[in-house]
């Protein structure tokens, strides 16, 4: 057994404080109706994920445990606890193969076999403020994105241990290829580096305008996406480094809290703490469609911010949110253009 330690993630409790006053403003607003829609947590949600099949969800609610849920039918597969049961689950991913997946706490991250529901190992963190984990497949390699500006990339099965040490502020957002050869980080710094985790070199680096809050690579490798936290977000050719376009963010829409690339690569989908889940045209950064997610309605706060997004097999949009809601919506890429 690996053996690591963290200290509480404070960067979590302000993060959540922050968000929640912009979903009190949002819950104000009108949802859209969902073609359906399921409680996956009774209360609230912490932190959610979705297959990139979009077949299942993980949800972690503020109860300490986690969820794993079909979305065929909205059946719960498997609940996972960590070691005490009492401690609070901040952060999940799917693997992109769908085979496995991981749960964290501020002082350890399981692994869990999502066929059988059993549990592979528990890792003990000795590290200091943890603010993102993502698994590849077959859960062979985890990525974490580090308070102190340092990113690990770790073998679960030789651990082999990489420390990437090229931001110099804080790392809040990561993502790993699905055979865990490539990582891309986003940081304070205002930088996002696309990175070689054999080799711990950069291929790409990206300024911002401001701070990198959140990351994602497309499952084939072909995009990077990278967004600051002033209205700036940006998509990437990985084939050349060379920028794809730029969305075009609302003045108000300074930070997106989760993003997926649509299977066949022409699609965006991004989630952001207003409830807003948005789909934008990859070549020309343009918003095609964009929905309000449903809110609490009981409990303060009444909004709702978007943690998971992902695509049915048969192309309908899927969110998870704060509220506890898993969600499906009609997509239509034309919705914006006839308003």
């Amino acid at each position: 057994m690996i053996s690591y330690t963290f200290t509480a993630p404070n960067w979590l409790t302000r993060s959540i404080a922050t968000l929640a006053l912009v979903s009190i403003v949002a819950g104000c607003e009108q949802s859209d109706i969902p073609i359906s829609q399921v409680r996956h947590t009774a209360i609230a949600t912490y932190d959610a994920d979705i297959s990139n099949d979009g077949k299942f969800s993980l949800v972690a609610s503020v109860n300490h445990d986690a969820g794993y849920w079909r979305n065929s039918d909205d059946t719960l597969l498997y609940t996972w606890t960590h070691s005490d049961g009492e401690t609070d689950i901040i952060a999940v991913d799917i693997s992109a193969d769908g085979s496995r997946a991981i749960t964290a706490t501020d002082t350890e991250v399981a692994l869990w076999n999502t066929t059988t529901g059993e549990n592979l190992g528990f890792y003990k963190l000795h590290e200091s403020d943890l603010r993102d984990v993502k698994i590849s497949n077959g859960g062979r390699f985890l990525v974490m994105a580090l308070g102190d500006g340092r990113v690990i990339h770790l073998s679960l099965n030789t651990g082999r241990r990489l420390e990437f040490e090229m931001h110099t502020e804080a790392v809040n957002s990561v993502d790993i290829s699905p055979n865990g050869r490539y990582v891309l980080s986003g940081a304070n710094d205002f930088q996002a580096i696309f990175w070689d985790a054999q080799t711990g070199q950069p291929i790409d680096q990206w300024q911002h305008d401001s701070r990198v809050v959140l990351v994602s690579l497309s499952p084939d490798g072909g995009y990077a996406f990278t967004a600051g936290n002033k209205a700036n977000a940006n998509i990437w050719s990985l084939a050349d480094g060379n920028m794809v376009s730029s969305l075009t963010l609302k003045e108000r829409q300074y930070v997106l809290s989760t993003a997926r690339f649509s299977p066949d690569n022409q699609y965006l989908l991004t989630g952001a703490p207003s409830r807003e889940l948005v789909l934008w045209d990859i070549q020309s950064g343009q918003s095609l469609q964009t929905i309000r997610v449903s809110s609490r309605t009981r409990n303060k706060p009444t909004g709702a911010i978007v943690y998971a997004v992902g695509f049915s097999p048969d192309g309908n949009l899927l969110s998870e949110s704060s509220a506890g809601w898993g969600e499906v919506w009609p997509a239509n890429p034309t919705q914006n253009s006839n308003n």
